[in-house]
C-alpha cells in the first residue's frame, strides 16, 4: 500500500468533501427526527431498523453527499492524492458492514461475511500469483485483478444484498470511487478493476443470504446485566431470493464475468492518416498474449417473452516499455531509433443491445440484435521529455445475432456474432462458447472470441485483430 501522504491539497480535498457531506448528514438526521416521530416507542423497536431496509431520506442524503463530495474531490486533487483516498475507501464498505453486524447481534450475517471476505481475499491474491500482469506503472506484477476495488466492492455488495440498498448504495459509491482511483494512479487496467469488482460481487451471490426479518433478536438491560429477546413476525418480509430457475432451460436473467488470454495478431497503427510512418503495435511479443477480461448483463421479463436486454463493457489495454530499432513518426513527431519509448494502446468497448427472439422456448432462443455501441480508441507514446497521444471515440450502431439452446440438461451452446461498416469504422465481434450450469444460479464456460477492429480518419488508421480463449462465470437469478 503506498504510504498516506497528508499534504495540503490533500487536506483541503478532505475538508472539501467532509464539508459538502456534513450538510447532508445533518439533514439526514432532521429527516430520521422527523422519522422517529412517527414512529413506534423505543421500547418496540427493532435494533436493526437503522441498517435494513429500502432507501430512505437519510440513506439518499448520505448517498448524495457522498457522489458529490468524492467528485469535487477527484476534480480538485492531484493522481497521488486520489489514489490515497482510494487506500482508504476501500476499507470503508467492509468496515461498516461488520459494524453493523456486531452492532445488530447478526451471528449469521457474520458467518456469511467470514466466508465471503475469504473467497474474495484468497482468489484475489491466487489470481495475482497465477496471472502476474505487470502494473501500468510497472512496479509490480500483481496487476490483476485490482485487490482495492475486490474490497471495497465485497463490503458494499455484502451490505446491499444483506441488509438492502439503505447503506448499500452510499457504499457503492465509495467502491465506485475505489475502483475508478486505482485506474487514476495507473495502479490498474480497467479490466483488472471490473474482474476486482466482479469477485466482490460473485463472493456475495455465494455466500450472502438477504436477512430474514421475520425472526430478529435484540439484547436489553436488567438489574443485573442483560438479557436476549427473540421475535417472530410472520407478516414482515422475508428478504430471501424466491424464484430459482430450472438446469434443463435457458436462463431468464444473467451476469458474465469473462476472463482468458487475449493474442493479438494484427494492430496497424498510422498517425496522422496519411503521413505517419507504419507503426506495428506490437512492441513486447513476450507480453502476448495479455490476460484481459469483459463483463455483461443480460435480461429479459420474463422466460417467454421474445424481448430481451444487455449491457456489456470490454475494455482492452497494453502498456509496454521498448526500445525502438528504427525511428517512429507518431502523432506528428519523430521517436528517435535507440530512445526508451513507453507505449499505451487501449480499446474500449461499451454496448447496450436489444434482442428480439425470432424462435424463443425453454431450450432455444434465436434472436436478431440492435445495439448502441461507443467504441473509445486511444494511442500514446511517451518518453522522459515528451509524450504524443492521439484519441477517438465513436458512437456507432450494430446488428447482429445470438443463438443459444440446451441440448442437454445442465449443458448450454451460446454464440453471438455483433458487426457495423462504415467509412470511418468497422467492426466484427464474434463468441461461441459452452456452458456447464452448475446449478440454477451459477455455470461455468469455456468459449473462443474474436475481434476485428478498424479506425480509418484523419487523425488515426488503426487496424487490430485480436483473439481470445476465455473462462466465463455465469451468474443467474
Amino acid at each position: 500500500m503506498t504510504p498516506f501522504r497528508a499534504n495540503a491539497r490533500f487536506k483541503l480535498a478532505v475538508f472539501i468533501l467532509w464539508a459538502t457531506c456534513l450538510p447532508s448528514m445533518a439533514v439526514a438526521g432532521k429527516a430520521q427526527t422527523a422519522d422517529d416521530n412517527d414512529a413506534p416507542p423505543a421500547a418496540t423497536r427493532q435494533k436493526d431498523d437503522w441498517l435494513v431496509g429500502d432507501l430512505d431520506r437519510s440513506s439518499w442524503w448520505v448517498t448524495a453527499g457522498l457522489a458529490l463530495g468524492l467528485g469535487v474531490f477527484y476534480s480538485t486533487a492531484d493522481s497521488d492524492d486520489i489514489q490515497d483516498l482510494g487506500d482508504l475507501t476501500q476499507l470503508i464498505p467492509g468496515a461498516f458492514a461488520l459494524t453493523g453486524i456486531l452492532a445488530t447481534g447478526d451471528r449469521q450475517g457474520l458467518k456469511q461475511f467470514g466466508f465471503v471476505a475469504g473467497t474474495t481475499v484468497l482468489t484475489t491474491h491466487g489470481l495475482k500469483e497465477i496471472v502476474d500482469k505487470s502494473r501500468p506503472d510497472e512496479s509490480a506484477s500483481t496487476s490483476f485483478p485490482s485487490g482495492h476495488t475486490a474490497a471495497s466492492v465485497m463490503g458494499a455488495s455484502f451490505l446491499w444484498r444483506r441488509y438492502g440498498p439503505k447503506w448499500g448504495m452510499p457504499s457503492t459509491i465509495l467502491a465506485v470511487y475505489t475502483g475508478v482511483s486505482r485506474i487514476e494512479g495507473q495502479k490498474h487496467f480497467a479490466d483488472d478493476v471490473i474482474s476486482g469488482a466482479a469477485l466482490g460481487l460473485i463472493s456475495n451471490w455465494l455466500w450472502t443470504d438477504p436477512i430474514d426479518e421475520r425472526v430478529r433478536m435484540s439484547l436489553f438491560p436488567t438489574d443485573g446485566g442483560a438479557g436476549v429477546q427473540f421475535e417472530y413476525d410472520p407478516a414482515a418480509v422475508r428478504r430471501v431470493d424466491v424464484e430459482t430457475e430450472e438446469t434443463d432451460t435457458l436462463p431468464t436473467r444473467l451476469f458474465l464475468w469473462e476472463i482468458g488470454l487475449t493474442d493479438v495478431s494484427r494492430n496497424r497503427v498510422v498517425a496522422p492518416n496519411p503521413g505517419g510512418d507504419p507503426i506495428d503495435w506490437r512492441f513486447d511479443r513476450d507480453n502476448n498474449p495479455n490476460v484481459t477480461a469483459l463483463v455483461s448483463v443480460s435480461w429479459r421479463k420474463s422466460k417467454n417473452s421474445r424481448h430481451s436486454f444487455g449491457l456489456a463493457f470490454a475494455p482492452f489495454e497494453v502498456r509496454e516499455t521498448v526500445t525502438p530499432e528504427t525511428d517512429l513518426n507518431f502523432g506528428g513527431d519523430v521517436f528517435p531509433a535507440g530512445t526508451s519509448v513507453r507505449s499505451r494502446y487501449i480499446a474500449y468497448d461499451y454496448r447496450a443491445s436489444y434482442g428480439y427472439a425470432l424462435i424463443a422456448n425453454d431450450r432455444y432462443r434465436l434472436s436478431l440484435l440492435a445495439s448502441l455501441a461507443v467504441f473509445d480508441t486511444e494511442l500514446k507514446l511517451e518518453t522522459m521529455g515528451s509524450e504524443t497521444k492521439v484519441r477517438d471515440s465513436f458512437a456507432k450502431p450494430n446488428v447482429g445475432a445470438r443463438f443459444a439452446m440446451m441440448p442437454a440438461d445442465r449443458w448450454m451452446i451460446y454464440a453471438a456474432y455483433n458487426t457495423w461498416q462504415d467509412s470511418e469504422f468497422s467492426i466484427k465481434d464474434f463468441t461461441t462458447q459452452v456452458v456447464y450450469r452448475i446449478d440454477s444460479s451459477w455455470a461455468l464456460s469455456l468459449g473462443y472470441r474474436f475481434v476485428d477492429r478498424e479506425v480509418d480518419i484523419d487523425e488515426l488508421f488503426n487496424d487490430v485483430h485480436r483473439k481470445q480463449i476465455a473462462l466465463g462465470v455465469w451468474y443467474s437469478w
